[in-house]
């Protein structure tokens, strides 16, 4: 059984409505939302193909990731309700992005989880968790650099 959470996301997303139409799973473009996203990444886009996944960030630099699994866990810091996640690992840290600015800080960034939400009044976004270290089990495994946001339309 779906979460509230989970059943209220997929009604404000209807594009993403089926389970496994998740944002990260077909190309797409999302807007910088959150002031640590324009400020790191800027917008990206997602491009999909049979075994990897590329972000791409506005500046250009492209970052290779490979799906480890679609996971629903606690992705989200505000609350502890479980929400759908694609959790991927980073082929290789891109090193500075926007404004001189890493994933990651000094450390080297590992594994991204995508989350989808659903906010009001804001409305819906996309989460970019960033991890560094081993594979991330929910929003406080050890390792967490930090989380983008972006909106979805």
């Amino acid at each position: 059984m779906k979460s509230p959470q989970f059943m209220a996301l997929l009604c404000a997303l209807p594009a993403y409505a089926q389970v496994n139409a998740m944002p990260w799973q077909s190309d797409a473009r999302f807007a910088a939302y959150s002031n640590t996203a324009m400020s790191i990444t800027g917008d990206i886009a997602i491009s999909n193909d049979d075994e990897k996944t590329v972000r791409t960030t506005a500046n250009g630099t492209e970052i290779v990731l490979y799906i480890v699994e679609d996971r629903s866990s606690g992705w989200n810091l505000s609350d502890n309700e479980v929400w759908p996640g694609g959790v991927f690992a980073v082929d290789e840290d891109p090193g500075e992005l926007e404004n001189g600015n890493t994933l990651c800080g000094s450390d080297e960034a590992t594994y991204v989880v995508f989350t989808p939400f659903a906010d009001q009044p804001a409305g819906p976004f996309l989460q970019m968790a960033v991890f560094s270290g081993d594979a991330p089990e929910n929003i406080e495994s050890a390792g967490l650099c930090g989380t983008l946001n972006y909106g979805l339309d």
